[in-house]
């Protein structure tokens, strides 16, 4: 697809969650880098023991390419990706380090006929009023020795009003899949643009950003880890 045609990228009006987060984590370099490893040794330990479902899996394990060291990756327990040893399989590594389920997918497919991402979890955290620095996050305070039912109708009441207040300003992120393709399917634009090598200030002024530099680090941000959010939002 050319980022300058707009017309290329009519796709992103039939995006769900799944498929934004897929078209954001296929223009991570680093995910294209860590697939590149994946694949080329896939294909080595198939050539040495043959394809699933006929390969010579007992063997296979016994291989040192068929492995990764589970402390690599955050939060990575029994549950997330299992293995031995501390270890886990090179297709589980990379389910678990990039957040699917099933196979991991090449980033030169546009549309893959299966997305299977695993559940993303919110993390409900302590935090104090000088950890908070970015506009989307609140702290509120509880008092763990009264009932919390009707401190927790407070606070989503509070919250409420705080979350229109903040949409009403314009300082939030978009809150829905529906809400968000505009401005998503220009990041894809300048993704691609500078991917082929354009400049900033002609990818800037080709797509009419008043701050290019600006929404260029925002869009790495979601290809690098944002897109985890985006399998959050409703449509």
């Amino acid at each position: 697809m050319d980022w300058r045609r707009p017309e290329d990228y009519r796709f992103t009006a039939e995006l769900d969650a799944a498929g934004w987060a897929w078209q954001f984590l296929r223009r991570n370099n680093d995910y294209r880098a860590d697939y590149l490893w994946f694949i080329q040794t896939w294909r080595q330990l198939e050539a040495d023991y043959g394809a699933p479902p006929a390969r010579d899996y007992f063997r296979w394990k016994q291989d040192a390419r068929a492995w990764r060291v589970e402390s690599e990756l955050t939060g990575c327990g029994a549950e997330a990706c299992p293995g031995e040893n501390d270890r886990v399989l090179i297709e589980c590594w990379m389910g678990a380090k990039w957040g699917f389920r099933k196979f991991p997918i090449d980033p030169m497919l546009d549309f893959p006929p299966e997305l299977a991402w695993r559940d993303q979890t919110v993390a409900v955290e302590t935090v104090t009023a000088w950890e908070i620095q970015t506009p989307e996050r609140v702290a509120l305070g509880f008092d763990l020795s009264l009932p919390l039912d009707v401190q927790l109708d407070a606070a989503r009441r509070k919250l409420a009003l705080l979350r229109h207040g903040q949409v009403q300003a314009g300082t939030l992120p978009p809150l829905s899949i529906r809400q968000g393709t505009p401005l998503w399917t220009r990041w894809l634009r300048l993704l691609d643009g500078l991917d082929a090598g354009v400049d900033m200030e002609t990818t800037g002024a080709e797509l009419g950003l008043a701050d290019p530099l600006r929404e260029a680090s925002m869009a790495r941000d979601t290809s690098a880890h944002g897109y985890r959010r985006l399998l959050l939002l409703p449509y």
